[in-house]
């Protein structure tokens, strides 16, 4: 759930967004608090909210969404690529504009792995880089993020799980130091 970390990210407050969505504060304390599940509120509401904070329905359901998680993405983004094709993959990427979608909502990870993606797949399949995203190429997360099996591997078993992956992930997402060592079939 992105709407907090959003909204802080922001520096909008709560407050903010119920006075200019004309929506009752506590009825928006509780959906950025997640004592209040988005999906269960009024098309209105959820449409004066996204309005209110310059977003779209579906950008706001994204960043409200509680069974989000990274390593969900991850895997979903790979289920994806050996389901469409590694190029239908990245003509759906860039005619969606996905990585400026979670750019937009404050996502970093999922739009830095998008483009690791994007690079990635690209060079695999000997296509141009694209060159749209340059600006974004100039950063990167603060701390490595690495896939969920490595990091219960370090934890449960003490082995150097860390290391191992660094040493075999794959440099397009190292990049955006993310830790990835398989696309296909992963």
């Amino acid at each position: 759930m992105y709407i907090k970390q959003y909204l802080e990210d922001n520096r909008i407050s709560i407050y903010k967004v119920a006075n200019s969505a004309l929506v009752a504060y506590p009825t928006v304390f509780n959906i950025v608090n997640g004592k209040v599940d988005i999906l269960n509120c009024a098309l209105g509401v959820v449409k004066k909210i996204a309005d209110a904070l310059n977003l779209t329905i579906d950008e706001l359901l994204t960043l409200c969404d509680k069974n989000h998680s990274f390593n969900l993405f991850r895997s979903e983004q790979c289920h994806l690529v050996n389901r469409m094709g590694e190029i239908d993959y990245v003509i759906d990427l860039l005619e969606k504009k996905k990585i400026n979608y979670y750019w937009k909502l404050d996502m970093k990870a999922e739009a830095f792995y998008l483009l690791a993606m994007l690079d990635y797949l690209s060079k695999r399949n000997g296509l141009p880089k694209c060159n749209e995203y340059e600006e974004i190429r100039r950063y990167k997360l603060e701390k490595p993020v690495f896939p969920a099996d490595t990091e219960l591997s370090e934890k449960l078993l003490g082995k150097d799980a860390h290391k191992e992956a660094m040493d075999h992930a794959i440099p397009e997402f190292l990049n955006f130091n993310i830790v990835e060592c398989e696309i296909i079939n992963g």
